[in-house]
């Protein structure tokens, strides 16, 4: 409120009309204002404290007839979660600003609604919490006499507006708010992953809504390997397994077909697929795209989505190849170690690869290089000695502890030793596909190529009680 004096005073009360306030006249607008707001008289003298809130007052009105009362509590559960206009912040922003509001009013006491979970927690971890006790906190939260939603939520440079929306706790009344406008904080929100997906699914529904089947390639990370590509291919998988299920499409006769690639597989270029890139840029903020095409025509785009990773469970750090596995690894030294005799190797020096297995079990190691190509070191085709399980506290060296020949290193060059260990071996359909690209007695490893390494790192590692050691070969 601008101005001074009693004059600006006085002029307020006459627009007002309220008698309570007029015995005022002459004190300073702030003070006014306070004790107005201190006594909880009527709206109009709240009101003056923030001309936005005056435009509550209909609405509030309205609520007060659907409740039978004039004191309200209200619950603001605040915007859709699946909503894509705002991020996850400025959501959390926009619903503070609206509890503001409302507050600010004088006619409102808020209950805890979207807060409960916090509180649950709070006393989950300090004093306990029964679940008779954490249901009643619950229902205690929405028992007000409405809940409110914000609904028709938009964006518009740096301010976001929305209706407020009270439904009763009985369910039998409504009412709805003119457009509320507060401002927010501008610049690039971070998105909820599921949401994005769940919006980009949406509007492929939209743009293919007859879809009978879709391939989903593995995301990509821009400058090098990343496993937050593969928990984004997760979650735009869980999306769409949603959509192939959902009731309306069922009821419709529709089918879809979700068709997931293994990491470093070509995709398709006709027929109806995915496509997703995992971005970071300078300042460590992290970015996603995804596309869906229908041979090669891009016919549903997100566009560039800053996300949040904190719920992915990954790690989102762009690596080199080498770098990635051996940071990706399960690893366990109380299970399994190997390391490299020298660090660095001389050129002309005899390469050999300490093994350390502590617990029982079967060993499968093989050495990849920068360009995501490997082969297969043990176990050997027709070689007892190395396909027999390592008891605990085995210690062994590679090549000659297996009788194998010496390896010379000859030229620089800079490679991966890396070893699975697993307690009663690979599964039969894995331990035959590693045993195909092994060596035999004077024959040479078959050279795997990157698309089939990515899938073998990607399939061993989802065995139950995997454990993998790494080292690197680095020849000077």
């Amino acid at each position: 409120m601008s101005g001074s004096g009693p004059a600006r005073t006085d002029a307020l009360i006459r627009r007002t009309g309220s008698a309570r306030c007029a015995g005022w006249t002459g004190r300073r607008p702030a003070l006014f204002v306070a004790l107005c707001l201190a006594a909880r008289l009527a709206t109009p003298c709240a009101a003056l404290a923030d001309p936005g809130t005056a435009a509550l007052t209909p609405f509030l009105d309205a609520v007060s007839a659907c409740a039978g009362r004039s004191d309200l509590t209200l619950a603001v559960v605040g915007l859709d979660p699946g909503q894509s206009a705002l991020s996850r912040e400025q959501a959390e922003e926009v619903r503070l600003a609206a509890e503001t509001r409302l507050q600010a009013t004088g006619r409102v006491r808020l209950g805890a609604a979207a807060d409960v979970v916090r509180i649950k927690a709070l006393r989950e971890g300090t004093t306990g919490l029964s679940a008779s006790e954490a249901e009643a906190q619950i229902r205690a939260a929405f028992a007000g006499d409405a809940s409110v939603f914000l609904v028709d939520a938009r964006r518009a440079g740096d301010t976001a507006a929305f209706r407020l929306q009270a439904i009763t706790k009985a369910a039998d009344c409504k009412a709805t708010s003119e457009p509320v406008v507060v401002p927010i904080r501008t610049g690039p929100g971070v998105s909820d992953v599921d949401a994005v997906m769940e919006s980009a699914v949406r509007a492929l529904d939209a743009a293919v809504p007859n879809a009978g089947r879709i391939d989903i390639c593995p995301f990509a990370t821009d400058g090098g390997h990343s496993s937050c590509a593969g928990a984004l291919t997760d979650r735009l998988a869980i999306a769409l397994d949603a959509e192939a299920r959902a009731p309306n499409r069922i009821l419709k006769g529709g089918r879809l077909e979700v068709r997931r690639h293994p990491p470093g597989a070509t995709c398709p270029d006709s027929g109806l697929t995915a496509r997703g890139r995992f971005l970071t840029d300078q300042a460590r903020q992290f970015w996603m795209e995804l596309e869906f095409q229908r041979d090669g025509t891009v016919v549903a785009p997100t566009g560039r989505r800053r996300i949040g990773v904190e719920g992915l469970g990954c790690d989102p750090t762009p690596r080199p190849f080498l770098d990635h596995v051996a940071a990706t690894a399960p690893t366990d030294g109380a299970r399994l170690s190997v390391s490299a005799v020298s660090a660095p190797f001389a050129r002309g020096e005899r390469l050999e690869m300490r093994i350390d297995a502590k617990a029982r079990q079967s060993l499968y190691c093989w050495v990849l290089a920068p360009d995501e190509t490997a082969f297969v070191a043990l176990p050997v085709r027709g070689n007892p000695a190395s396909q027999a399980p390592l008891a605990p506290g085995t210690a062994r060296r590679y090549p000659r502890g297996y009788g194998l020949d010496e390896i010379v290193a000859s030229e620089p060059f800079e490679n991966l030793f890396a070893c699975f260990g697993v307690e009663g071996g690979l599964p039969p359909e894995l331990a035959a596909r590693w045993l195909e690209a092994a060596p035999a007695a004077g024959a040479e490893s078959r050279l795997l190529q990157p698309a089939e390494v990515l899938d073998l790192i990607d399939r061993i590692r989802r065995v139950p009680g995997v454990t993998e050691a790494t080292a690197r070969i680095t020849v000077r």
